[in-house]
Parts: C-alpha cells; sequence; structure tokens
C-alpha cells in the first residue's frame, strides 16, 4: 500500500530548523538518509521484535503463522545488514530458528508411525508466551507509585518541645523498692494426684457386683480420680467382661453403659 507523499512546499505552523522557527520547509534543506534508520536497538531483544512483528501483522499468538513472520523478520534482518548495522548474537540465532523453521514448512509431514522430536514450532510460542507475560507484568508494575518518584514521605516538624523532666524524689524510690523486697512469698500448694491401681478398681467392681444389681459406668467413677480414674475404670469393666465375671448392658446406641454381675 502507498504512502502519501507529502509536499515539501506544503505550509507548516511548527517547523524548526537548526533551532530556528520556519513558516515554510526551506527548499534548500538537506535531511540526511541515517535520520530515518530504526535500529534494532529499540528492541529489548529477538523476542520483543518478535511479539511487535506478530501484533503489527494481527496474528493470534497461539495460532501463529511462522511463514510471513520469518519473511519479515529475515528481511529486517538483511535491512539492516545493508546499512552496516551490527547485529547481536541473540537475533542472528533467531532469524537461524526462524530460516530452520521457514524450511520445515516445506518439507512433506511424517507418517503418525514415525516418532518425531518436539515441535520447535510450539517451543518458540511457548517462549513468547512466557516473555509476554513477564512482560506485562512489569509494565503493571511499572504502573504502580513509587516511593520517591511518585509518592513522597511527609515530613511535618512539630517545633521543639519541651522536655518534661519531672520524676519522684528519691526517698519516695527507696521506699517503694523496700516494699517490693518486704513482700512476703507467694505460698505454692500442689495437689498431687491419687493413683489409680487396675487391681483395686477391679476388686471394687467386684464388690460392687455382689449385690446382683445393674450399675451404671458413671457410679463407679470417683471424681477426684480425674481422667485417669475414668480410664483405669474402663479398662477393669474390659478385664472383668474378658474374664465373664460381669455382662455389658447395651439398651440404646445413646443409653449409658451399664454392667451386671454373672451368676455363677
Amino acid at each position: 500500500m502507498n504512502q502519501p507523499v507529502h509536499n515539501p512546499m506544503e505550509p507548516s505552523s511548527s517547523i524548526r530548523v537548526m533551532d530556528e522557527w520556519q513558516d515554510t520547509i526551506p527548499e534548500d534543506l538537506y535531511i540526511p538518509p541515517a535520520a530515518f534508520e530504526i535500529l534494532l536497538e529499540h528492541f529489548e531483544g529477538p523476542l520483543d521484535f518478535l511479539i511487535y512483528l506478530i501484533q503489527k501483522n494481527g496474528f493470534d499468538l497461539l495460532q501463529l503463522d511462522i511463514a510471513p513472520i520469518a519473511a519479515q523478520y529475515l528481511s529486517y534482518m538483511d535491512a539492516m545488514k545493508s546499512l552496516n548495522i551490527e547485529l547481536t548474537a541473540d537475533y542472528m540465532v533467531m532469524a537461524a530458528l526462524l530460516a530452520d523453521l521457514k524450511s520445515r514448512l516445506l518439507l512433506p509431514k511424517p507418517s503418525a508411525s514415525v516418532v518425531v522430536e518436539k515441535d520447535p514450532k510450539q517451543e518458540l510460542i511457548d517462549r513468547l508466551e512466557t516473555y509476554l507475560r513477564v512482560k506485562q507484568a512489569a509494565e503493571r508494575l511499572g504502573q504502580m507509585p513509587v516511593l520517591e518518584r511518585d509518592t513522597f514521605p511527609s515530613n511535618v516538624s512539630l517545633g521543639h518541645i519541651a522536655e518534661n523532666r519531672e520524676g519522684y524524689e528519691a526517698s519516695q524510690l527507696r521506699d517503694a523498692l523496700f516494699c517490693i523486697f518486704n513482700r512476703p512469698e507467694p505460698i505454692i500448694h500442689q495437689i498431687q494426684q491419687e493413683p489409680v491401681l487396675l487391681e483395686e478398681r477391679i476388686a471394687f467392681i467386684e464388690s460392687r457386683l455382689e449385690s446382683g444389681e445393674i450399675l451404671h459406668f458413671e457410679a463407679l467413677l470417683k471424681p477426684s480420680q480425674g481422667r485417669m480414674g475414668m480410664v483405669v475404670t474402663f479398662m477393669a469393666i474390659l478385664e472383668l467382661t474378658r474374664q465373664q465375671k460381669v455382662t455389658i448392658i447395651a439398651s440404646g446406641i445413646e443409653a449409658p453403659l451399664a454392667i451386671q454381675g454373672v451368676a455363677a
């Protein structure tokens, strides 16, 4: 598509030549060709250059057509070489990779039975996706406010504040220290838990079962023995059940545990 050519004599209201404002473009104005050169150093690398070409042509990154992108990239490389611009190794490696991918498109596709290596085109697309995500994240971070650049901490001076050095007299501090030294030591009373023996608990349950009545589990516990007494009592019931001296009575799922002695 041909771009419209502007008339060099077309009047302009903002023309500055050699730091002097002109109403019209001078007829003898010489513009060197190097003034319109676009260097690849404006891009951050070959991946950034490829992203630019893809977005410029409106291609989908997931369905990237290598042939036109490779042709444009290689043509840019040739143009840069013709301008005697030294290209970095990264751009040359990417040019070789695109040339290889472009040549692979001319070869027939292998049959399904032939095991081929990983698709280099997909590897390139994965690299471009990763680079694009990192670039977009960097742009979002660059838009955030930065301390000492966009925001500045407040620094408010309240002026001179007189220090209050009023305190207590030395005699009052001495009396307070004597009161601390003369405090009585706290009396600590430690309650020792009564030991619960399995043999004694078994004998206690057997003595309660001599009457032949049904005993509930709660009636066999002593509050002073705590959890240890509960566990030992339950183990004593299991031992007596194993010896076939007691029978566990179940009156329901949620009913309390009850036992009864076995008649001799």
